[in-house]
């Protein structure tokens, strides 16, 4: 981990290796050094509804453009070089809403899959989506989820974004803690040989891991798709941003965010602009110094 997000200017060596062209989302805006750039942003999506109710008189049309958002800023991550980004869709406790209100995002969820697959696909980038109880997902929605992850499988070397949908932090942990508990009376280890790195590998953020040949009618952990044969670290977030001016991290990642640096937005995600990334991206290679307790 690095010490300070304020890192030294970088060598004309790291300087070469940027691309005179980006592989997805248009060409950088910011000055900011590569060596500076996040690895890893995670976004809380808030304040769709709001939205929508303020703007249209009509809360679910704020939804239908924050999915919109979406894939705009998947592009804005793409153009800056950030190779990681996890975003928080649709959460466990979301459930508890009214069934209409339900209806109306699962069906946005189905429409939205097929737009994102196409751009995803033409931006190069690859999409996981990750889910701690996905026997909750009504099948058409799944169906799109599956087919979204399946075939950006083979886009390498962009971004990768990580949806969550249906998604909760403590059931996630959970599911970390069982699961090393039945390997430990498997006899692959001993109590006293878990630790922070074994943990976090059994975490959504961690891939690959293969999804099970049964569908299960209980909560898992497991991620929707086949097993994960591309290469990414398990670097958790650099950067947490959330919108729409609520500070709570809502279940979210709980255990990945812990040295994460926060930025809270006024502004609901809808409304969410290009310049807003951009201003969080300086402010954290300028204005943060990250020392992990040191």
């Amino acid at each position: 981990n690095r010490s300070s997000s304020s890192s030294p200017p970088p060598t004309k060596e790291e300087e070469e290796e940027e691309p005179s062209s980006p592989p997805c989302g248009g060409r950088r805006e910011s000055t900011i050094p590569l060596s500076q750039i996040p690895k890893h942003i995670a976004v809380i999506m808030d304040g769709n509804r709001r939205y929508g109710t303020q703007t249209y008189g009509v809360a679910s049309q704020g939804h239908s453009d924050g999915c919109h958002v979406l894939c705009e800023f998947a592009k804005w991550c793409c153009a800056e070089h950030i190779p990681l980004l996890t975003v928080y869709a649709f959460s466990t406790e979301n459930w508890n809403r009214s069934p209409s209100e339900i209806d109306t995002l699962m069906t946005l969820f189905a429409t939205y899959c097929e737009e994102l697959r196409i751009q995803a696909i033409q931006q190069n980038i690859r999409v996981c989506v990750l889910s701690t109880e996905t026997d909750r997902i009504p099948p058409h929605v799944m169906e799109g989820l599956q087919r979204m992850e399946q075939e950006t499988q083979h886009c390498q070397g962009g971004l990768t974004m990580n949806i969550c949908v249906s998604y909760g932090s403590r059931g996630e942990i959970i599911h970390a803690c069982r699961s090393m508990a039945q390997e430990v009376v498997d006899g692959h280890y001993e109590v006293s040989q878990i630790d922070e790195h074994r943990f976090e590998s059994k975490l959504l953020t961690c891939p690959p891991r293969p999804h099970p040949t049964t569908t299960t009618t209980t909560p898992t952990a497991t991620p929707l798709m086949t097993p994960r044969e591309f290469q990414h670290s398990c670097h958790n977030p650099d950067i947490v941003i959330r919108t729409s001016g609520e500070y709570r991290l809502s279940n979210f990642l709980l255990w990945q965010l812990a040295y994460s640096e926060m930025f809270f937005l006024s502004k609901p995600w809808p409304a969410m602009q290009k310049q807003d990334l951009l201003q969080v991206l300086e402010t954290y290679a300028q204005g943060r110094s990250r020392r992990f307790g040191k």
